[in-house]
């Protein structure tokens, strides 16, 4: 697991989320990233971490994925209506 320095706040919250994860998922991997960019995770085990985030790069690679964008609600929200 790599940690970087949280705040109290954020360490209860990862704990929380390995926890609910923990007891509904054989393997998990959690990733998240702070506002100065410090890069904090943990998984079931390395074998598993490393294949799930394979597999999720492999995925999000793809070119198969379509994002529509709906300029009405990015208008809506520059004019903050």
């Amino acid at each position: 697991m790599s940690k970087n320095k949280m705040s109290e706040q954020e360490e209860e919250a990862f704990a929380k989320a390995k926890a609910i994860l923990s007891e509904h998922f054989p393997n998990w991997a959690i990733i998240v990233i702070d506002d100065e960019a410090s890069l904090t995770y943990d998984y079931t085990n390395y074998y598993i971490g490393k294949t799930l985030c394979r597999e999720t790069l492999s995925e999000m690679n793809k070119d198969d994925i379509e994002l529509i964008w709906e300029e009405a609600d990015l208008e809506d929200e520059e004019d903050g209506t």
